[in-house]
């Protein structure tokens, strides 16, 4: 048996943990004298493991399935949390036998004996750790030994459950169903069986094997479970065996066509006939070549369990980025954002709600580079609070930023989620998802200078705070941008406040859109009336709108950050306007002269600006940094110079 260092430590750390899960086998498999599996070794049963054994807790005939099904995926169905806090183990899962694993994490380590153990992912970081050794669920430290599937503890009589079959299973033959589909019955209701959902509902083809199956959030208007209202809806998360292809344009296919690893990968859906890629095999799970993830199911919701899915409480203040020793210079558009908060509101949303989730990186030598994720809500899941919490969090987990030898880490950590929120309670805001950048991010030289949210059918928007110890006179620079033609009357507004705090004043700008109405002139509107109202605010001919400064500013902050906020924005009721919500941080003047117009009068350049700029550079202050190499010397008195020199364009003048 090749165990690693590492896996030996996690092993022993874990020897108490009781491996409380519900699963069912591969055929083969034998289970430990004595146990459930031993005396029923069925691969369409289903066990619950104790810490010390296993017992069978439902049977074939209680599931509805008959003799030669073999069950592939397995879910209760009915994970859900309001615990605020941090997301911190999404996910717990098998492998298939024969899984060679990357060194040095467990799955490698536990090889020829790691199809029968349970692994744990924890958020903001890459690899997994072991969370279950086969002992504590009864079965054999055997090569043949496999769970197929696994879910919460512990299901039993009148319990729904959500489950796929391996293809060839005489149940799918009978009628007409795919080993890509997901069944549901409940458990001692046999003529309970249906098909809740067909594998074109999660972009997959009926000739795909589903392996993994896992749930947030389900809504099942009327209790049949099968999902055919437009009101019901979830949050699915699966991987696929290492033959299944998807439909064409689809995640699946692109790693089908492009990368072995691909049926050890976990992909998500909202049930919209799309799926996303969420966490990579080979770059975050760490498994190996043509390994295959056999059985998956969410993190605990019980925040005492060894692997919960949340613990309550803030993220760890240590994991918010500070400046390197070796300080980079950035020669992106804005300074290094360090953490940054979502608003969730609450807009109604009965049909399907797209969005896009991309982040703009650039280096010391203005390389830029993005990395975006995108999935799709239905029903009324993508109005309750905790799933759009949820569904964005999963978004900001996903990414990754690649390294020149090939690897990736995580670009965000300390994952959170509050319902109701935290930070920025104002009217319409139901919840917030905070995260940090990663650390290493920063030291690797890179600035997180953009994140955009881009969403049909929804209202929200993203509040960015700097790295510590970096700039502490930045400000807030928000870009809204809007596309489309609105099919119905409705309305674009955008909400602002002055604070944070109970006591803040609100301000909502508001305009109605009408059917047939270009979405960019309401937008446009919208920034008339900010500027009429005392503040700063520019529409480009594409539609982004830059607001520099609002008459009612946000009260200064311990952090130093100030600048306009921005709570809410959107147009909720109509799927036909995109609009794009653009977090950065800027430096420097308000005037969009020059990076040399310190002083008003803006527009022109004049002694004003000459002392504005002195001022700061014996301040020290980032406004003076003109050569963005965190040290103020006779480079940047030489950059103001010949900024100074040419002027403002004749177009300000």
């Amino acid at each position: 048996m090749r165990v690693s260092g590492l896996a030996l430590t996690i092993m022993c750390l874990c020897a108490s943990a009781q491996g409380q899960v519900d699963f069912s086998h591969d055929l083969g498999t034998m289970g430990a004298p004595g146990s459930g599996v031993n005396l029923a070794p069925n691969a369409g049963e289903v066990f619950s493991a104790n810490g010390v054994s296993n017992i069978l807790i439902a049977n074939l005939a209680s599931m509805g399935l008959v003799a030669g099904d073999n069950i592939d995926a397995f879910d209760r169905g009915d994970v859900y949390t309001i615990l605020n806090g941090v997301f911190r183990y999404p996910f717990l899962f098998s492998v298939e036998p024969g899984a060679v694993g990357a060194a040095p994490f467990p799955v490698w380590g536990q090889a020829p004996f790691n199809a029968a153990d349970v692994y744990a992912m924890e958020s903001g970081t890459v690899g997994h750790v072991l969370a279950y050794n086969e002992p504590g669920l009864g079965l054999l430290t055997a090569p043949f030994e496999s769970i197929d599937a696994m879910t919460d503890s512990m299901i039993g009589p009148g319990n729904r459950v959500y489950f796929s079959l391996q293809q060839g299973s005489p149940t799918l033959l009978g009628n007409a169903w795919s080993g890509a589909d997901v069944l549901t019955v409940v458990v001692g209701a046999p003529a309970s069986l249906r098909r809740a959902f067909r594998a074109n509902d999660i972009g997959l083809i009926p000739a795909d094997e589903l392996d993994g199956l896992a749930m947030f959030g389900r809504m099942d208007v009327n209790g049949d479970g099968v999902f055919d209202d437009i009101n019901d809806s979830a949050l699915v998360y699966f991987s696929v065996d290492e033959t299944s292809v998807g439909v064409i344009g689809s995640d699946v296919r692109m790693r089908s066509q492009t990368s072995p690893f691909h049926g050890g990968d976990i992909y998500t859906t909202g049930i919209t006939g799309t799926h996303t890629l969420m966490h990579k095999a080979d770059t975050r799970i760490r498994l190996g070549a043509g390994d295959v993830l056999d059985a998956l199911k969410l993190g605990s919701t019980d925040p005492l369990d060894p692997f919960p899915l949340i613990v309550p409480g803030f993220p760890d203040p240590n994991d918010f980025p500070e400046k390197p020793a070796n300080c980079p210079p950035y020669r992106g558009s804005g300074v290094p954002i360090g953490c940054i908060w979502i608003e969730v509101c609450d807009s109604p949303v009965p049909a399907i709600v797209n969005f896009c989730v991309e982040v703009k990186l650039c280096d010391a030598s203005g390389n830029v580079i993005s990395r975006k994720k995108s999935g799709s809500m239905r029903g009324t899941a993508s109005s309750d609070p905790n799933v759009k919490a949820k569904a964005i969090a999963d978004a900001f987990t996903g990414i990754m930023l690649p390294k020149p030898d090939g690897s990736e880490i995580p670009i965000f950590k300390g994952i959170a989620s509050f319902v109701p929120p935290m930070n920025v309670g104002r009217p319409g805001i139901t919840g917030e998802v905070c995260m940090f950048v990663n650390q290493e991010v920063v030291d690797c030289g890179w600035n997180i200078d953009q994140i955009c949210f881009s969403f049909s059918n929804w209202t929200a928007n993203i509040i960015a705070k700097p790295v510590k110890g970096w700039f502490p006179d930045v400000k807030r620079r928000p870009l809204i941008q809007v596309e489309g033609v609105s099919e119905i009357d409705t309305v674009l507004r955008i909400s602002t406040s002055n604070g944070f705090g109970a006591s803040a004043d609100d301000v909502i700008y508001a305009v109605p859109l009408g059917a047939g109405q270009s979405s960019i002139s309401a937008l446009e509107q919208i920034s008339a009336m900010i500027n009429d109202d005392g503040g700063m605010s520019m529409v480009s001919p594409d539609g982004v709108m830059t607001i520099v400064s609002l008459a009612s500013e946000p009260l200064p902050s311990d952090d130093g950050v100030s600048g306009p906020l921005v709570w809410e924005s959107g147009a909720a009721g109509t799927n036909s306007v995109l609009m794009t919500v653009v977090a950065n941080l800027a430096r420097g003047p308000h005037s969009p002269c020059s990076a040399a117009d310190y002083a008003e009068p803006y527009g022109e350049l004049n002694f004003f600006d000459v002392s504005a700029f002195l001022a700061a550079f014996l301040d020290g202050s980032g406004q003076a940094d003109l050569v963005y190499d965190g040290e103020f010397n006779f480079f940047d008195v030489s950059a103001f110079l010949q900024l100074f020199a040419q002027g403002c364009p004749e177009v300000l003048d």
